[in-house]
């Protein structure tokens, strides 16, 4: 194997065996006794399940370091079904990803779909993720949040409101016909612990931009960190659409707070949350009155159900929660809400090969 320290390597080996428990619980019923889990050393397998007296469920260590958590998981489920057919449902003598491995997958919203190596699959990620850029109508969007690089605040405006309303008729058009889409799950942000903030900022994600979202466990293997990480559930270009959104409401609310912070003399960070809640609650509110003028045209939005079908088979055992926040300065609160009011998210660019998103002058 490859150099990994030997801590790392012990740490990894111990998380795969939390998750594992997670999953027996949340998506097999706690059917299933849990195996000896363990490392590759490939760098071609992602991962395989050893049945028969073995019983052991090995994860290429290459691809822990290589791809994040998240497709670890994605990699451990699917080991985790084979487990299933052999040890459950006692089908040894089928294809391996014959019709009931097929059917325990989809019942459970996991990939069933052979996934060749490595490389292979880091092009299946790849390719999902990226698949919305080829979209015609994110191409539109883009043009039209192109002109919110005016100095204009009425052109900006309106292109933020035009581009919102197109985004709008592409849902309901996909709603209307019959044609079957295709969902996917996305960890955004960082990991670490919820706030009323971050709370908001994924509340915003979930009211206006076509997505579902959760606040799930993170795991960051290349620093052995846990915490809560957002994620967001939908097609591709919802899904762009609205990681986009989180990474500049984030961005521009640190610009924002600074700015109120030199002009009013202000020194510390201590009303920063107050101020950066009011800016999001005012982002919020005029959303909402652009829900309502769009309603007044006759562009409802009636909901997906087929994402929520989506969502709980991901999300088996979810339960809701909520969270409230006291403002600790009335008056920062104000000023964030009326910077909120009058918010236009410009339309951004991303730098080859980081992932980031940087934003034009």
């Amino acid at each position: 194997m490859f150099d990994i320290d030997s801590k790392l390597k012990n740490a990894w080996i111990g998380q795969l065996k939390r998750d594992w428990i997670n999953a027996n619980y949340y998506y097999f019923g706690d059917k299933m006794l849990s195996p000896a889990i363990d490392l590759l050393s490939s760098e071609i397998t992602l991962g395989q399940w050893e049945g028969g007296n073995k019983r052991r469920l090995s994860i290429s260590a290459f691809f822990i370091k290589s791809y994040s958590w998240q497709y670890v998981q994605e990699t451990l489920h699917h080991e985790m079904a084979h487990q299933y057919v052999e040890e459950v449902l006692k089908i040894t003598n089928a294809y391996p990803h014959g019709e009931a491995f097929k059917k325990i997958c989809i019942e459970r919203g996991f990939d069933p779909k052979a996934r060749g190596d490595i490389h292979r699959y880091g092009q299946i990620i790849n390719n999902s993720k990226g698949a919305s850029r080829n979209h015609k109508i994110l191409g539109k969007i883009e043009k039209l949040l192109s002109l919110a690089q005016s100095n204009n605040t009425h052109e900006a405006e309106l292109a933020m409101t035009l581009a919102q309303e197109l985004l709008l008729k592409h849902n309901i058009s996909l709603g209307e016909s019959d044609n079957n889409r295709n969902y996917i799950k996305q960890q955004i942000g960082e990991i670490g612990k919820t706030n009323p903030i971050r709370s908001l900022v994924g509340t915003i994600l979930g009211k206006f931009f076509f997505v579902e979202t959760l606040w799930a466990f993170g795991y960051d293997q290349r620093i052995n960190k846990e915490g809560r990480i957002l994620e967001i559930y939908g097609t591709p270009e919802n899904v762009e659409m609205a990681e986009y959104v989180h990474d500049y409401l984030h961005r521009i609310s640190e610009a924002l707070w600074n700015e109120f912070k030199r002009r009013k003399g202000i020194k510390g960070n201590k009303h920063r949350r107050s101020f950066i809640y009011g800016l999001l609650n005012g982002f919020d509110k005029k959303l909402e009155a652009k829900k309502s003028d769009n309603q007044n045209k006759g562009l409802i939005w009636k909901g997906d159900p087929e994402l929520t079908k989506f969502y709980r088979r991901r999300n088996p055992k979810i339960t809701s929660m909520s969270s409230r926040y006291s403002t600790s300065c009335q008056n920062a609160f104000d000023s964030g809400l009326a910077k909120g009011k009058n918010l236009v998210i410009h339309k951004g660019i991303k730098n080859a090969g980081s992932g980031k998103v940087r934003l034009l002058n």
